[in-house]
């Protein structure tokens, strides 16, 4: 966002430390993207805006939602929705989300994606102002391990897209168990809220063909025999208090809050110092893997035993200065002590000014610093120091189409030091990090949402940004574009006599970006066009989609920082994806 891939993710308004890997979107309610004076409204600012995913949760009115979603991967995915009350006075409600997926990939991969989810929660009304929610998650997947392609000197794919680099064979298991709780409190004009999550995350890369160094010349990978094990523990904790009421005639809204949060990591980590050379172009796969542990001549790069606490105390207020002008003002203390290290601490201030010129146009702007604990680790086991930024943003909100139709526009400059990025030095499955230096991006951005008639509606944005790595000689910082665009229209068919059906299409523009740190490979922009066609009657309701409909290849990011590792993923290759759903 904005530049930087490292924007927090809040999951129910509450910071998690470890980034949820690929969450079920079938399990979201909503997916809040705050930027600007928004931002500051869960006690954890941060420059360039943050991420809430907001879950499914209980309802009281009984509700089902079977859907059934197919491609031509193939890939198939069952989902369940489930909610309800189980009592006569419907004080006890519950919710049962699950789905299923079977993917076979576009790749020549031996090896399938299977991944069970599977969400109960269940909700109690202990009277009329206080509630509480049993929150609990379970996720298993196995999949193909995916290392990506390899570009040249130029930027350009070397080799067809379906060519694994590492084995057919080879998979890779993932399991993540969520338990929490939410308990809310309502009073006329004060409400609180206290959270609680338990995150637990196991991966197992197994056996691999770690590739590792690319040779232009021959089109030839180097790839060593690799495995990697870790598990990730976290504890997250944040009680928020929030109070409506007026000191001499001025309304306030005020929130005071603190939040407390241990993660752990432990992993494993092997590489066996014995090449395997693969052509890219024409691959010749050999025999599975042997056990790494098998080898001679082995690299451990094992992670001891991890632990970071933090904890914090924040306070915000929203004070309607008058009618029109609105201001935003948070106070947030930090404190973060690693197993083994220093203890770091500060005082991080945020602001935010809402004039409203009229009824459908404002202007705002805002001012934020964060501070958030690291839990990446660098090669000698040390966590590294927390991240620190600031940022500025100035912008307009104006109303259109009798309010059907939103537009804003904002510029914004970001400020970031100690990023944890991957050890360019490292093989890729070492899990070691390093801080970055002064990263600095500016620009601006302008998004269309909402209805131009009552059959027609738009999502439409354009972003500009530039970026600098202050301790690499201003370089930009790869895999940032410096332009983007993306449009999504969407038409209900009623002035055709065709009320139950609807059409839609898009187009998503991602500009040049460089692919290394030096900026010397450069891959190009390019344009993915997607489409669709559905039916909605009823209960029923019927969708068919074609994404990428060009079958356009192209590089979505690289996995690495250097010259010598000029691995890149791939964006998905044409799609067509048919889904019906049936809700009761």
């Amino acid at each position: 966002m904005r530049g930087f891939s490292s924007v927090p993710i809040l999951i129910d308004g509450l910071k998690i430390t470890n980034k949820i890997p690929n969450p079920e979107v079938f399990a979201l309610d909503s997916v809040e993207v705050q930027k600007g004076p928004d931002s500051l409204q869960y006690g954890q600012s941060s420059p360039g805006g943050i991420v809430n995913l907001v879950k499914k949760k209980p309802l009281k009115e009984s509700m089902a939602n079977l859907e059934f979603e197919i491609n031509d991967n193939p890939s198939y995915k069952p989902k369940i929705d489930i909610t309800g009350s189980l009592n006569k006075n419907k004080s006890l409600y519950y919710r049962l989300i699950s789905t299923y997926k079977y993917d076979k990939g576009y790749t020549n991969s031996n090896t399938n994606t299977n991944k069970i989810f599977i969400a109960p929660s269940l909700a109690y009304d202990i009277n009329d102002n206080n509630t509480f929610t049993f929150i609990s998650e379970y996720n298993k997947e196995t999949s193909p391990t995916n290392f990506g392609t390899n570009v040249n000197s130029k930027g350009e794919l070397v080799a067809p897209i379906k060519n694994v680099t590492s084995h057919p064979d080879e998979e890779f298991k993932r399991t993540q168990k969520v338990l929490g709780f939410d308990f809310d409190s309502r009073y006329n004009t004060w409400s609180s809220n206290f959270k609680y999550r338990y995150i637990k995350h196991i991966r197992d890369y197994g056996d691999v063909y770690l590739p590792l160094m690319y040779n232009e010349a021959t089109n030839e990978v180097t790839r060593f025999p690799a495995n990697q094990r870790g598990e990730f523990k976290e504890h997250a904790l944040q009680y928020t208090f929030n109070k409506e009421f007026q000191i001499l005639n001025i309304k306030n809204n005020i929130s005071i809050g603190a939040d407390y949060n241990k993660s752990t990591s432990q992993g494993s980590s092997n590489i066996a110092m014995h090449p395997y050379n693969i052509n890219l172009s024409n691959p010749v796969y050999e025999q599975h893997i042997n056990p790494v542990d098998s080898y001679n001549i082995t690299r451990d790069m094992s992670q001891a035993k991890t632990s970071v606490k933090s904890w914090g105390m924040f306070l915000q207020d929203s004070i309607n200065l008058t009618d029109k002008l609105i201001f935003n003002a948070g106070l947030r203390y930090s404190e973060s002590k690693p197993q083994e290290g220093q203890k770091s601490d500060a005082v991080t201030p945020s602001f935010g000014l809402i004039y409203h010129i009229t009824n459908k146009t404002s202007l705002y702007t805002s001012y934020s610093e964060s501070f958030t604990p690291n839990s990446a680790t660098d090669k000698n086991g040390q966590v590294l120091d927390p991240e620190e930024g600031k940022g500025y943003e100035l912008g307009i909100k104006q109303k259109l189409f009798n309010d059907k139709l939103n537009l804003t526009a904002a510029v914004f400059k970001i400020e970031k030091e100690n990023i944890a990025l991957a050890d360019p030095n490292a093989p890729s499955l070492s899990g070691w990090s390093v801080p970055s230096g002064k990263q600095e991006s500016h620009g601006f951005e302008i998004d269309l949402v909402g209805d131009i008639t009552q059959n027609w509606s738009m999502i439409a944005s354009y972003g500009y940004t530039k970026t600098k790595d202050k301790n690499n000689d201003n370089n930009n910082l790869r895999n940032i574009p410096k332009h983007t665009a993306n449009i999504f229209t969407k038409y209900k068919l009623s002035a055709f006599d065709l009320s139950n059906f609807y059409v839609g299409a898009g187009a998503r523009y991602i500009g040049s970006k460089y692919a290394d740190d030096a900026n010397s490979i450069k891959l190009d922009s390019t344009i993915v066009y997607n489409a669709t066609v559905g039916y909605k009657k009823g209960n029923w309701k019927a969708n068919l989609s074609v994404q990428n409909l060009t079958d356009k290849e192209y590089v979505d990011g690289s996995a690495s920082g250097t010259t010598s590792d000029t691995r890149v993923y791939i964006g998905e290759p044409r799609a067509i994806l048919a889904t019906i759903s049936y809700r009761f």
